[in-house]
């Protein structure tokens, strides 16, 4: 199970009533948690992150922000995050979008913008895209700020329609498309061809590496080849999505992870990684039992070496666009669930909750993730939660 894009408010008087009946546990009351969270929460206005914070943050070699999906809110944080990490080091951020857009994003924050009258459409997080752009001119070429697409290529970002206009957008840039014009003349409607046309591709790819690397130059060769590899992955992910669904969510992980550890790999420098915050968790506490990206990262990844800060995000409150009704509110939350007790306590504040008390290791706590209530001992799946006191919903979601 995917961290979810819609909230489903009905989640939380369902777990309200299982507590009713006893079969979830109550957690550590409010009066040991309140004082935990007036010592340890770290409370700022607006997108303002204080120093000591990013500090922290900048410790590690990975930072993971484990989002909640289309939050106007999250994309302006985002945006002050890599400001205040690439001062620290910080060079790249990997984002849960289509593979397919990676070239495209890279261009676009860095001004290259080779695609004739392209607008960045906000599915793609245009808000947080276009300042990562606009501080890149702030700074020299050397250290700007790159942005890379690290998911598959799925049905809920367009398929193969969208899979076809981009690859062919990228063909249309090369001084010869070679092999990529047989691959467009073939049928690509069915997995099985699908499956044969892309492997067919990446068969001629490697048989013509070397005339092809000539004519188009290396940089060009290895993007080619990266749409194909990811995309061969994506055919039996997306054949998978409706009839063995956690076949296509262990694939689709396994593709997220590979993406991630090539970009560590290739990066000295600092990475901050936005993602949602199932494949954020660094230990299985909901979802299938597939080991998650940060579970992966914070304990295998060869790239990471274990250097990994993963950060939980929610609201206390989330609304429509226009502010004029409520989709999610922690008031619906028992007395002693963490997010409630931080949005009581610093209330109107944004709040960062560094999860070092012992409790957090120690004993389950109950925690409200996108109106389903979970126990859990939540220092061993984040190593802190930041909360927005409101957040809006982006049009259309």
């Amino acid at each position: 199970m995917e961290m979810r894009h819609a909230i489903a408010v009905s989640g939380i008087a369902a777990a309200l009533a299982a507590m009713a009946c006893g079969t979830t546990p109550t957690g550590p009351p409010e009066s040991v948690l309140v004082p935990i969270v007036q010592a340890d929460g770290i409370p700022f206005d607006g997108q303002a992150i204080p120093d000591h914070v990013l500090d922290r943050l900048g410790q590690s070699r990975v930072v993971i922000v484990g989002e909640t999906h289309h939050l106007a809110e999250h994309r302006q944080w985002m945006a002050a995050l890599v400001r205040g990490l690439h001062a620290r080091g910080y060079r790249e951020l990997l984002m849960e979008l289509p593979h397919m857009v990676d070239w495209l994003l890279v261009d676009f924050v860095l001004d290259r913008n080779p695609v004739t009258n392209w607008e960045l459409p906000e599915d793609l997080g245009g808000e947080l895209l276009k300042a990562v752009r606009d501080f890149n001119r702030t700074v020299p070429d050397g250290e700007k700020f790159l942005v890379r697409a690290i998911d598959a290529n799925l049905d809920e970002y367009g398929g193969t329609d969208a899979f076809l206009d981009l690859f062919g957008w990228y063909a249309n840039l090369l001084p010869d498309s070679g092999p990529i014009a047989t691959f467009f003349s073939s049928p690509y409607d069915t997995p099985v061809r699908q499956s044969a046309a892309i492997e067919s591709l990446r068969e001629d790819l490697e048989v013509q590496r070397d005339e092809l690397t000539l004519a188009w130059g290396t940089s060009a060769f290895e993007t080619v080849s990266g749409i194909v590899e990811v995309e061969q992955a994506s055919v039996p992910i997306r054949a998978d999505r409706q009839d063995r669904y956690d076949a296509s969510v262990r694939a689709r992980e396994e593709v997220i992870k590979q993406l991630c550890d090539a970009r560590i790999g290739v990066n000295p420098s600092g990475i901050i990684i936005n993602i949602g915050g199932n494949h954020a968790q660094k230990t299985r506490f909901k979802g299938t039992d597939l080991e998650w990206l940060g579970d992966y990262l914070a304990h295998r990844s060869p790239a990471a070496g274990g250097s990994v800060f993963v950060l939980a995000v929610t609201a206390a409150r989330i609304v429509s666009p226009d502010g004029s009704s409520t989709l999610y509110d922690l008031g619906a939350s028992p007395p002693n669930e963490l997010f409630r007790v931080m949005g009581e306590t610093w209330p109107n504040r944004t709040v960062l909750l560094p999860l070092d008390d012992p409790l957090f290791t120690n004993e389950s706590v109950l925690v409200n993730f996108e109106a389903e209530i979970y126990s859990t001992r939540l220092k061993l799946v984040y190593d802190a939660v930041l909360q927005y006191p409101l957040a809006h919903r982006d049009p259309g979601i």
